[in-house]
């Protein structure tokens, strides 16, 4: 009976650390994803937002890139900050093999279309209850490989209404470069604060 006893009460505890070890490794796997996940946020947040900051750098010296410090005539030379994160974000991608761009709802350069998870998500941003300034990212499946994609939104700084305000408050030689190098522009009629677009980017998971 004894004997019969402690089998019982060793199958029990057998049992016991078998379920405790195959829990600890779900938490642990779950774990390892989380961590995962986490570091691809912070990799896509900090990527994005130095390109942000550049954009800004350009926005708010477009004054200094554009007036000849002699003469102090303005020559518009179309270096602006989404000029400039385009040739960023294009080098990048080729450097690194993760897809960097710039898109909006309302376009200026018809290269900048959003493909369908960039619309759905720039839709996010425009709702009133979404929070300011944050990004979203989740982990995807297309062609059979495994990718991440992140974006975050841009908003119109003081700065930009130089070229994103209404056509009659931009200055004639801005307005008459963006007619010709986009005829089909609609970037118009933003206010500070607005969403202008959104940065996104794809990371490769199969390396």
């Amino acid at each position: 009976m004894c004997s019969k006893m402690i089998k019982l009460l060793f199958s029990m505890i057998v049992l016991v650390i078998s379920i405790c070890m195959i829990s600890n490794k779900y938490d642990y796997a779950e774990d390892i994803e989380n961590n995962r996940f986490e570091c691809l946020h912070k990799l896509a947040d900090s990527t994005i937002n130095m390109l942000v900051a550049t954009r800004s750098v350009i926005a708010k010296n477009q004054d200094l890139i554009n007036i000849d410090p002699i003469t102090g005539n303005y020559y518009f030379k179309g270096f602006v900050p989404a000029l400039v994160g385009s040739e960023i974000a294009n080098d990048f991608s080729l450097m690194t093999g993760h897809k960097l761009k710039q898109t909006s709802l309302k376009l200026r350069n018809p290269n900048n279309k959003p493909d369908e998870w960039e619309k759905k998500i720039l839709n996010k941003f425009e709702l009133s209850e979404y929070p300011k300034g944050a990004g979203f990212g989740e982990i995807l499946e297309t062609d059979d490989k495994k990718i991440y994609r992140y974006m975050k939104p841009i908003y119109v700084e003081k700065a930009c209404l130089r070229c994103h305000a209404t056509k009659d408050k931009t200055r004639p030689e801005i307005r008459k470069f963006l007619e010709q190098k986009y005829p089909y522009d609609q970037a118009f009629g933003y206010k500070e604060g607005d969403v202008r677009g959104g940065i996104s980017i794809i990371i490769s998971l199969e390396n």
